[in-house]
């Protein structure tokens, strides 16, 4: 089994329903690529005796059995722990690049192997690869005995290699790596300053443009920061007159970030090259004067050409602006188009006949910028001509941006988020906070979800961590009515009238909500996640490691014992004893749920090694720092954390349950403990 049939199967056992457009997309493939590695593979199975992936009616792929067994039995061999310890070629060439040309200690072959989770040939064989990508940037990554791997060319050609693999790599823009290449940047100080860019410029970034900001401007930050004493020069104070710049230059100020012109120059360009979603002022910078005089002969053209009169013209080529101009800095400095593409967008037939006319009227723009529009560039630019046209649809409206504040600690503050996420494909995510971080950087999102009712004016959900599924079609049909987005509503008032005529309704207010859950449920692409399709507790939680003790013991011991058969099993080392034992002592700890169950647990760079859930149930009740009198212990070791959504939610049923807890705490044989445990789970 190769690599490359290995992720297709991951990904088709992590999402069952999974069809193929969906999938050529997630692993960056062609249709063609699939299908002829699925049927390489059936080859290898027919020659063994085994049945062959197949496609069902609906689009879905059929895994026989013996496939699913031996997909999990070479994850085992191969310590295979999660979606991020198994990367795929080009990823690892991506990581590789990355990591030399962000970090400023020494890099041996022993990091990049840790890094990997690959043999030392492997890192060897793929850091022959890792030169040949880096010589088309005129870039080497070298080594010594001094210095170890770094990477050796000009700056510049550095900081395009970076943007280009933001770009290219999905994996590069996964939270998880992030929090392992880039160290000293924090994903709400990023997005405090794109926020704070919106502000001062009076437009918004669409979607996906604000989202590869930030991803890219961490990453050359992290550059930037370990590279402050170097002088290089970029631009030669071309983008000084920008306001990007001069705006960037003021809100560096105020940071901890020590950067040079240069550097400041070149996150200039990320936010001069990033599309805009909508305007929100008239205003014109001179700095724009050239390219608005440039738009004016165009549209003029346009009309000679087409005899058609552009209705509104003013507010026309306001709008042709805010979209010209990041392209032309885009095309004028290199910088790909990269995942903002016509798939994002509404496809109609009727303005392609513009891609003609377009080649024509755009001449004059490429003089200007010395560069000639690419392909995907022009097809965008004579698809949105042609948009604001028509006047028909804008751009797909802009997502409200959200933030997720948990006082439950690390783990269930992610597993909310990543919940939500599933949730509101409708609503863009962007981070999880502590309360004391929501104040200092609230004002920079749309709506809040909170466990804790928080003082602000931005809408905000106060709603439980962990939700059942009737809890999560209630929040879904809340959000989306407050938001305008819910076409369930009128559908309900309508039902609910004819019901009336028929029958005696005696409460309207449990019938609306039977009725919203319901359709909300019935929608076909409904996004809540089929729990049923995920691990269970028991998955996670063996027999092995359960322990009983009725005499009265102190915390520290009790987290000691219920963590010893993680540690013996290899499943977490010490460091996740002691950085638990560290959060719990902290005023603001609530790793609980319910009143009696404590859930100790921390991330993967603090000895998480495997998945695996402990459990230790005391006679006594155990005095923990904060008051909470303890009879359950379940130390959580979660490696890649969208998989253990169904065994929290179980874990939270179990903790609110008062007359299953006094059975478990009555129950002395382990086996019958986690049979009770395993009948309610």
């Amino acid at each position: 089994m190769n690599e490359r049939v290995h992720s297709i199967l991951k990904l088709i056992v992590k999402k069952p329903t999974i069809k193929m457009a969906e999938l050529t997309d997630e692993l960056s493939l062609t249709k063609r690529q699939v299908n002829y590695a699925i049927q390489q593979f059936n080859g290898e199975l027919s020659i063994n005796g085994l049945a062959n992936i197949t496609r069902e009616h609906n689009g879905t792929f059929n895994l026989p059995l013996e496939v699913i067994q031996l997909l999990q039995s070479q994850e085992q061999q191969n310590l295979l722990l999660g979606e991020q310890d198994f990367f795929l070629d080009d990823e690892r060439i991506a990581l590789i690049l990355m990591y030399v040309s962000l970090q400023d200690e020494f890099i041996s072959l022993d990091h990049l192997m840790e890094l990997l989770h690959v043999s030392r040939n492997t890192v060897i064989e793929d850091l022959r690869k890792v030169n040949w990508f880096a010589d088309k940037y005129s870039l080497n990554v070298s080594y010594t005995r001094q210095d170890g791997y770094f990477i050796k060319g000009l700056e510049n050609r550095i900081l395009q290699m970076i943007s280009d693999l933001i770009k290219q790599t999905k994996l590069l823009r996964r939270e998880s790596i992030k929090t392992i290449l880039i160290s000293h940047i924090s994903e709400e100080e990023v997005i405090h300053l794109i926020h704070n860019m919106e502000q001062m410029m009076h437009f918004s970034y669409s979607d996906e443009s604000f989202e590869y900001l930030l991803s890219s401007v961490r990453y050359i930050l992290q550059r930037a920061i370990h590279n402050s004493d170097k002088e290089v020069t970029f631009f030669k104070e071309d983008l000084h007159g920008t306001p990007e710049y001069k705006f960037l230059r003021v809100l560096f100020q105020d940071t901890n970030w020590k950067l040079s012109i240069d550097y400041i120059e070149w996150i200039s360009l990320l936010f001069l090259s990033s599309n805009i979603s909508e305007q929100k002022t008239t205003q014109y910078y001179d700095s724009d004067q050239d390219l608005k005089i440039l738009i004016k002969r165009m549209v003029d053209e346009f009309q000679k050409q087409t005899l058609i009169e552009v209705i509104d013209r003013e507010v026309f080529e306001r709008r042709i602006l805010s979209h010209l101009r990041p392209a032309c800095f885009r095309i004028k400095y290199r910088l790909s188009l990269g995942t903002y593409s016509m798939n994002s967008l509404i496809q109609d037939g009727n303005h392609a006949i513009l891609n003609t006319l377009m080649k024509e009227l755009i001449i004059p723009i490429e003089n200007w910028i010395g560069k000639a529009f690419p392909y995907d560039e022009l097809e965008l630019l004579s698809y949105y001509f042609g948009i604001q046209l028509t006047n028909h649809r804008q751009w797909a409206p802009q997502k409200p941006r959200a933030v997720v504040v948990c006082a439950n600690g690390i783990m269930v503050s992610k597993l909310m988020r990543d919940n939500l996420k599933k949730l509101f494909p409708e609503i863009q995510f962007l981070a999880s906070f502590s309360i004391r971080d929501f104040y200092k950087f609230g004002v920079d999102y749309d709506l809040v979800f909170t466990t804790t009712q928080l003082k602000t004016n931005i809408l905000q959900y106060v709603t439980n961590p962990i939700m059942n599924y009737k809890d999560q079609i209630g929040l879904r049909y809340r959000v989306l009515k407050d938001l305008g987005f819910s076409e369930v509503d009128q559908s309900i008032e309508d039902l609910v009238s004819i019901i009336k005529r028929y029958a005696r309704v005696s409460d309207s207010r449990s019938l609306k909500e039977e009725l919203a859950l319901y359709l909300l449920q019935e929608q076909s692409n409904s996004p809540i996640e089929n729990f049923k399709t995920l691990p269970s507790l028991t998955h996670f939680l063996k027999p092995d490691f359960i322990q009983v003790v009725a005499k009265k013991i102190s915390w520290e011991d009790a987290l000691t014992i219920a963590c010893k058969p993680l540690l013996e099993y290899g499943i977490i080392n010490e460091r996740f004893i002691e950085d638990c034992k560290k959060q719990i002592v902290q005023k603001e700890y609530a790793g609980y749920l319910g009143q009696q169950t404590c859930i100790p647990h921390t991330t993967i760079e603090n000895g998480v090694l495997k998945d695996g859930i402990s459990l230790l149930v005391s006679k006594e009740p155990i005095e923990f720092p904060n008051g909470m009198n303890i009879h359950f212990i379940y130390p959580l070791s979660f490696y890649a954390l969208t998989k253990h959504l169904r065994a929290v939610n179980q874990l939270a049923d179990i903790s609110n349950n008062e007359e299953l807890l006094s059975n478990l705490v009555a129950e002395h044989n382990i086996k019958e403990l986690y049979q009770i445990i395993r009948k309610n789970s």
